[in-house]
Order: C-alpha cells, then structure tokens, then sequence
C-alpha cells in the first residue's frame, strides 16, 4: 500500500489491471483501515481515470455474490449520488413507480454516506428484510415486480470499507462505482451521476456493453436550471 499511496500522492495513475488487483486486495482484507482511509482520501484530491474506474468495476462484478436473477429481463435505478443536495432518495422513489408500470426491477443500493439518505436507508425504514437468497429475491421479483439488492451483502469491498467511508462522510470513488456494479447485471439501467464529467465516463465505459442506457438523470445538474 505504501507505493499505491506514493503514487497517488505524485498524482500518477494506475491502467485497469492494477486498479482491478487494489480492488481486489481490498476486498480480500489486504489493507488495514488506516491505508484504505488514506488510499480513498487521495482519490477525492484527484479525478479518477477512465481506466481505474473500468479496473476497479471490473474487480466489484468478478468477485461479486450472484444473486440469481439471471432469468428475468430487468431494470436497474441507481445514482451515484454525492450531489451535494441532500435530497430525498431519488432513485428509490423511481424504481416503486417503473416497477408499478409492470417493468421488473433489481434495485441496487447502500446506505447514505455522503448525502442523508440512501437506498437503504429508505427501504430499512419501510421494514424490509435485507437478504441475499436468491428464493427470497426471486420471489420479491415475481410477487413485487421489484427486489432490493443491498450492496454490502452482495460486494465484499463495499462492506470491508463501510466503517470508513461512514466516518469520512464525503463521496469517494465507491460511490462512482455503485450504478455500475448491480450483481443482477441488469440488461437495462437508468443511471443518476453527479457530474457532466463523470457521465462522460460512463457514457465511455458503457459503450463496451450490451447494456442499454436509455437516459442519464443528471440530477445535480439539472436541479441548478430548476
């Protein structure tokens, strides 16, 4: 970790496979929480590369749980969040109204961190269980039109860094991360980022998929013109 951190703090940067094996060592426990607090701290002093973020998703959908949805034709809702606005939580909110309108929906989500309320937070509140058994998801899907998927259940990383990123309480490069790592690898997405660069990126990374991207909520700034 010590020349991972030197090497951000020379604001050099890391091609894919490296930000994919950081990824993965965290994930693994590699890292004690001091060098995974330092590591993320750097990252909000620089923007991230098309290649480390594609690195660091890559590592996120290998290791991650397979919830067992693979059969259903779903839709994903996810922002990055980060925007600054402390709104209601957007996307959860939206996933109730297309599930309604009869499309199938895997939501993924986490608790609030940089904003007051996340997915989680929402969907805890309302009383509903966390799981990561595929019955109960499956079940949820073909009952509700809708399930929950709780990102720490599903991506080892995520969990490993929750007590950090908690106590930090800004956005970090995770945050980019969670629309694009749903475990359901959904066919299609509504993505909500909280920046015109960082929808770049996307744009960029989702090219090289079979996903279809019908719209970006530019939440943040859309919000500024209303």
């Amino acid at each position: 970790m010590k020349e991972i951190l030197n090497r951000l703090f020379e604001r050099k940067t890391f091609n894919s496979e490296e930000a994919k094996g950081i990824l993965k060592n965290i994930t693994k426990g590699k890292y004690n929480q001091s060098q995974m607090a330092a590591f993320m701290t750097a990252y909000c002093m620089r923007s991230i590369t098309l290649e480390e973020l594609e690195g660091f998703r890559d590592a996120m959908l290998e290791l991650c749980l397979d919830p067992g949805l693979e059969q259903y034709s779903l839709i994903d809702l996810c922002g990055t969040g980060g925007d600054g606005k402390d709104t209601f939580n957007i996307s959860t909110l939206a996933s109730f109204v297309v599930a309604g309108g009869g499309y199938l929906v895997a939501k993924h989500g986490n608790y609030g961190v940089s904003s007051g309320c996340g997915s989680s937070n929402v969907m805890e509140y309302l009383g509903y269980q966390f799981t990561n058994d595929p019955g109960l998801l499956q079940k949820s899907v073909e009952q509700a039109g809708i399930c929950f998927l709780h990102a720490p259940l599903f991506h080892s990383a995520m969990k490993n860094v929750a007590p950090i990123r908690k106590e930090l309480g800004v956005k970090t490069f995770f945050n980019m991360l969670g629309p694009m790592v749903n475990p359901a690898n959904p066919k299609y997405q509504v993505v909500g980022v909280f920046s015109l660069e960082l929808a770049r990126l996307y744009g960029y990374l989702y090219q090289k998929t079979d996903k279809s991207i019908p719209l970006y909520m530019l939440w943040m700034v859309t919000m500024k013109f209303h």
